[in-house]
């Protein structure tokens, strides 16, 4: 009898991984959830310290509302910011409301000085006098060229003047407002040897443009010069005191 050999063949087997669409899939799902995670992560802690900001914030309002609590004498519950705030700003308008203003309203400046340089020889009658030197004009109401002075604004004004006469006559003078006699004055020597000197002021309530001026207005049978040298200044001047 033969013996025929007897061989154990073994066989081994490999099983290597492999990418299926399936595999693929599920590997972006877990990178799209890592980013999810990444994301709100960085939110909350942005979250977190947005929050801690807001109660600071909250705390400084809470002082705040306190310190005015204590100022006004109301007790208020500190918790109701902005209903406290909102209350305690009513309360100041209505302290502000009908409290005197210290501010007193502006006025313009407004005067105006002038004088002759020169005497005016023997007027005629309803003679203008100019006054040609300038020494004060705020505002610009008053011409040297026309002896007038416009009111540049609508006030109360001030309205005052010198004249003085030459030995041995007489002038009658009227300050005139729009051609109308607003006040008057009679420069008289009463003598040969004696100068005369005058001054008159007014105060008057005045419109814009008003004109303002000093004019002979009747006539003397002694006439004389408005006398002018440096101890005796033929002058007009003026000044608003107010609004009204």
């Amino acid at each position: 009898m033969t013996h025929r050999p007897f061989y154990t063949c073994l066989c081994f087997v490999f099983i290597f991984p492999h990418h299926t669409a399936a595999g693929s899939q599920i590997e972006d799902d877990i990178i799209a959830i890592r980013r999810v995670l990444e994301y709100q992560s960085e939110k909350i802690l942005r979250l977190e310290k947005e929050n801690e900001f807001l109660k600071t914030e909250v705390s400084d309002l809470k002082t705040t509302v306190s310190k005015l609590h204590d100022i006004l004498g109301e007790e208020e519950n500190p918790e109701e910011i902005v209903d406290s705030t909102t209350r305690v700003q009513t309360r100041k308008r209505r302290l502000l409301i009908g409290q005197p203003t210290t501010t007193p309203v502006p006025v313009e400046p407004i005067a105006f000085y002038a004088y002759m340089s020169k005497p005016e020889p023997t007027p005629s009658n309803h003679h203008t006098l100019i006054f040609d030197v300038i020494k004060t004009n705020l505002g610009n109401g008053f011409s040297k060229y026309s002896g007038t002075f416009i009111a540049p604004a609508a006030g109360t004004y001030v309205i005052t003047w010198t004249i003085n006469t030459s030995p041995g006559g007489a002038h009658y003078l009227n300050l005139l407002v729009n051609g109308n006699i607003a006040g008057g004055t009679l420069t008289d020597t009463q003598d040969t040897n004696d100068f005369d000197s005058d001054s008159s002021t007014v105060v008057l309530v005045l419109n814009k443009g008003d004109n303002v001026n000093i004019r002979t207005t009747a006539p003397t049978e002694r006439h004389a010069s408005i006398y002018v040298d440096s101890h005796a200044v033929t002058s007009f001047a003026g000044w608003r005191i107010g609004n009204q």
